[in-house]
Parts: C-alpha cells; sequence; structure tokens
C-alpha cells in the first residue's frame, strides 16, 4: 500500500512538472473566473478574455505582465527572461497555496523568515516560500513584487524591479 502512495506521489509530481515546465508564464491575478489563479500558459498562445477581463502573468524568470482582454481574446506574449522549470513550479504552488490558517498562540519558525521588504526578487521570494513557516510573508512579497511592477510600468510589460 505504502509503495502505491508513493508511485501515485511521484506520477502527481510528474505531472505538475511537466505542466510548469512547458509555462512561460503562470497567472498571479485574474478577473476572469475561467483562468484560475496558477495556470501555466505557453509565450504565444491567445487566451479566452473577454473584454473588460485581466489577467497579471509572471514568468518563472520575473517578468510581470497584464493581459487585457478584447473581443479576440488576448496574446500572451514571448518571454524576455525566461526561468526554470523549477522556479515556474514553485511559483505555480505560491500562487494557488491557500492562505494559512489563523490560529492562537505563539507561531514557532517564522523568526527565520525574512520580512515582506526584504524580499525584493522572485527568486528570493521563492526561496522564502520553501522555507517552514515563510508561506504568508512570501505570498505577501509576491503581491507587492507584481505592485510594483504595474507602478512602474502601467500599459507594458514591466521588468524585474
Amino acid at each position: 500500500m505504502k509503495t502505491l502512495h508513493t508511485i501515485c506521489a511521484v506520477l502527481a509530481l510528474g505531472i505538475a512538472s511537466g505542466l510548469a515546465g512547458a509555462a512561460d508564464y503562470i497567472v498571479v491575478r485574474s478577473t476572469e473566473a475561467a483562468i484560475a489563479k496558477g495556470t501555466a500558459l505557453v509565450a504565444g498562445t491567445r487566451v479566452a478574455l473577454p473584454a473588460g477581463a485581466t489577467v497579471t502573468l509572471v514568468s518563472p524568470g520575473g517578468e510581470v505582465v497584464t493581459l487585457k482582454g478584447s473581443s479576440a481574446g488576448a496574446q500572451v506574449p514571448g518571454v524576455a527572461k525566461p526561468g526554470d522549470s523549477a522556479s515556474a513550479t514553485a511559483l505555480a504552488a505560491l500562487v494557488i497555496k491557500p492562505p494559512p490558517r489563523r490560529s492562537f498562540g505563539a507561531m514557532r519558525g517564522s523568526e527565520k523568515c525574512p520580512s515582506v521588504a526584504a524580499l525584493k526578487t522572485l527568486e528570493q521570494i521563492l526561496a522564502a516560500s520553501g522555507e517552514k513557516g515563510c508561506a504568508s510573508i512570501s505570498q505577501a512579497a509576491l503581491e507587492a513584487y507584481v505592485d510594483q511592477a504595474a507602478v512602474v510600468a502601467p500599459d507594458a510589460p514591466a521588468t524585474e524591479p
């Protein structure tokens, strides 16, 4: 029985790695219900994004792009700063991870987490997300990272801040 669980876990990880490995961008924000956060998108593909809807994407290399919908949808641009499949997998996991549950009492392990302000690059954010107890800080840092990129270039693909 334990072997079956191990095989299933390896298969699930392989499928997730394959999807993220083929991804040029990960959806981090979406106003369109049909395009969920954490969705992997390949550069050059056309996305069914209706007029008025927006989708914000981040490449594993740190590039932030916001697509605006139209009657023809939107085309995912090419990637200026490609990353590796491990970064794509970590980014997707960070985006789709549910917010941590609130509990009463002391939190242990968070003293080793950097502050949100200290996490300035996507690489730093993803590294912190792998530390136990740092998920909520990493998620807040990713939101700040995307917000800063949007301020830098509101109508054009933004580069890593």
